[in-house]
């Protein structure tokens, strides 16, 4: 059992204070060191606290906004899709079979440069991005509590994030939509000019390019339930971060306390040495002295006597 003495620091550490004969104030310390462990890791628990509310609070009601979203972006499209295919009828006797073969070729090429700057399409995370390791080990100082505060926070910061970006689809997709379907109806307009024919190659390109926007409008979506399990994701993933990191910096602030604690020691130590020589004297046990001991030396001293003849 612990005795009364005896502390557990904030990670798990324990500070291996003595009783007894052995007055171990360096338990004070400890106890100290590791309020302010347990304090700093309430304060982060706090901070982080308004983030996760808000985003549970979009993720709530993410289901039905974003399937209200992608209704009414449907209508658009569909009306977008109609004035496309009116506009490639226009167009097609006037584009050679060259032409359209090189404009298909380089509006792939386009959107796959985008992809790829864009970081993709769809979820864009898994399990594997969301691993935080709370775990503090005997040699884990303040530099690698640190080091991987940072990186857990940045991992944090990227989740949260595309968190926010998905949870703005809610207005984007609309409003992708309804520009899909304007500028098919300006494309319409601009073709039927009657000098439109010396900028044919032009007007095949942005049907190409609207009809690819209209394809991947969804960003890698399809359902209403790939959208809403990619949320809940990316707030477990924040969620468990902030977990994580309050941990550590728990353990951070500790470790942060109990070296200065040494320094000051150290320094106390080479200041006042014959003072705390003093003091360490103090605190040692002297040499037994019993009656029973006393008795043994008389004993001895009467044996001795008698054998010298005395």
């Amino acid at each position: 059992m612990m005795s009364p003495i005896e502390q557990t620091t904030s990670d798990g550490a324990h500070t291996g204070a003595g009783t007894g004969d052995d007055c171990d104030l360096d338990a004070i310390e400890h106890l100290a060191c590791s309020a302010k462990g347990i304090k700093k890791r309430a304060e982060v628990t706090d901070a982080s606290l308004p983030q996760l509310q808000e985003f549970k609070k979009e993720f709530d009601s993410a289901r039905t906004d974003y399937a209200a979203a992608r209704e009414a972006s449907k209508t658009d499209l569909a009306a977008a899709e109609d004035t496309l295919d009116t506009v490639a009828e226009h167009l097609r006797c006037r584009v050679t079979e060259e032409q359209r073969k090189r404009l298909k070729t380089a509006v792939r090429e386009v959107f796959g440069e985008i992809r790829k700057c864009v970081g993709g399409w769809g979820c864009r995370v898994d399990d594997c991005d969301c691993e935080f390791d709370d775990e503090v080990g005997e040699n884990d100082t303040v530099a690698t509590l640190a080091a991987r505060i940072a990186q857990y926070r940045e991992d944090v910061d990227k989740a949260a994030a595309f968190f926010r970006t998905l949870a703005d689809e809610q207005t984007e997709l609309p409003a992708r939509a309804a520009k899909i379907k304007a500028d098919a109806d300006k494309l319409l307009a601009d073709t039927a000019e009657p000098a439109a024919g010396k900028d044919v190659v032009e007007f095949w390109a942005r049907l190409l390019v609207l009809r690819k926007r209209a394809e991947s409008v969804w960003q890698g979506f399809e359902t209403v339930s790939s959208y809403v399990e990619c949320l809940c994701k990316l707030l477990l993933c924040v969620l468990k971060g902030w977990q994580s990191i309050a941990i550590l910096e728990g353990a951070r602030e500790e470790r942060v306390c109990r070296d200065e604690s040494h320094r000051v020691a150290c320094d106390r130590k080479q200041a006042q040495t014959v003072t705390e020589v003093l003091a360490a004297y103090s605190r040692l046990c002297p040499p037994e002295s019993t009656a029973e001991v006393e008795e043994d030396e008389e004993d001895t001293q009467s044996r001795s006597s008698v054998e010298r003849g005395c």
